[in-house]
């Protein structure tokens, strides 16, 4: 019997009323921005991450929208697989890695064994077997190997793209402004970042006073000190930590002082000859030294000395002057003065000590001369 072909009935919608058009209306709405919300917050999770683990953007990327393993769902624990991997360890318990079987190798040689061991197995033990595969995910760790040459690189690589961008920017849209980038802890390898433009330059140079770098190494030196951080805890720290942190400040500002006068060099704070080889030679003090004169901080007498030593530092309470020509006459006339009236202001130099070989010498030049003068 032929088959009579059927007519396909229409159907018929009824006609979407103001109101459901705008409800319709506003549930797309909704959609659209909770995907554009979802989106931004994965990009910004993405940049977050990226100058957090210090990789780049396009990697970061990568991983989290293209390739990335942790937003897909592990495949689950196959009992089958758990179970050959336990006999494995079984098998290769107590032996070296050179002598290991390897897993093929072991289902080849006992694969009948493997499947009748496997057959006997209950649901409660194969649970038991997915349960410390499950353990054993949570367990493993991946090993970050710190590489301070990559890292560097990493840095280099990063601030010189973001050099250009902001040259583009203030060159576009003709904006002002800079940025400073120090590393955040001793470990670190990277040298200051800094990126002035010319009226950001000439403000910290008539404002802060300050040459842009010598502003750098005043926030590393802030950052790296710890003195950044407020102290929580009530133990005090080591005297010697203390006395070193005094000499690192004072020696950096010294530094800084010396570029001020266009001195570049690897100059040495000098406590013991302070007068004469720091004021003398080159024409800047150090001002509100609190305990009378300026002296090696680990001679000042204990800790309570070095505490408030390290505070004045730290507030500028104690900083460095350039003295003036007519300061720097004043002071050398004022240092004769005093070492005159037997305060030890210069450092007297050590004598030459006379060696066994010069006396020996000149005794056998006396009885030269004495031997001459009796033949005579």
């Amino acid at each position: 019997m032929a088959r009579t072909p059927s007519t396909k009935a229409k159907v018929t919608r009824a006609k979407l009323s103001a109101g459901q058009k705008r409800e319709r209306h506003e549930k797309r709405v909704a959609l659209a921005d909770a995907i554009n919300t979802a989106r931004d917050s994965y990009v910004q999770e993405a940049q977050d991450i990226a100058q957090a683990h210090r990789r780049s953007l396009k990697w970061t990327r990568s991983q989290l929208f293209l390739k990335s393993r942790m937003l897909q769902q592990r495949r689950r624990v196959n009992p089958w697989n758990a179970f050959l991997m336990a006999k494995l360890r079984e098998e290769n318990e107590g032996r070296s890695s050179g002598e290991r079987v390897k897993l093929t190798q072991f289902i080849t040689n006992n694969r009948d064994k493997l499947l009748r061991a496997y057959a006997k197995l209950t649901p409660a033990d194969k649970r038991v077997l997915e349960l410390d595969v499950l353990a054993a995910r949570q367990a493993k760790l991946k090993a970050t190997r710190a590489n301070p040459k990559a890292l560097r690189h990493d840095v280099n690589a990063t601030f010189t793209s973001m050099d250009r961008e902001w040259r583009a920017s203030c060159a576009r849209t003709g904006a002002e402004g800079f940025y400073i980038a120090v590393r955040g802890s001793i470990e670190d390898f990277a040298e200051p970042k800094i990126f002035f433009t010319e009226k950001a330059e000439k403000f910290a140079k008539a404002v802060l006073d300050l040459e842009p770098r010598n502003l750098a190494l005043k926030l590393e030196s802030w950052v790296i000190s710890g003195l950044n951080v407020p102290s929580t805890s009530n133990r005090q720290r080591p005297l010697n930590k203390l006395v070193s942190e005094c000499r690192t400040h004072i020696q950096e500002e010294f530094e800084c002082i010396l570029i001020k006068k266009k001195k570049f060099g690897n100059y040495k704070m000098n406590y013991d000859n302070y007068e004469k080889k720091i004021v003398e030679a080159h024409g800047v003090a150090l001002v509100g030294w609190p305990s009378g004169r300026v002296r090696n901080p680990g001679r000042l007498g204990g800790r309570a000395a070095a505490e408030q030593l390290l505070n004045a530092l730290v507030n500028e309470k104690c900083y460095w002057v350039i003295l003036s020509d007519e300061e720097l006459e004043q002071r050398k006339v004022d240092n004769k003065v005093r070492q005159a009236r037997g305060e030890q202001v210069y450092k007297a130099r050590k004598a030459k000590g006379v060696s066994a070989k010069a006396h020996k010498s000149a005794d056998n030049i006396g009885d030269a001369d004495d031997e001459s003068s009796d033949d005579e």
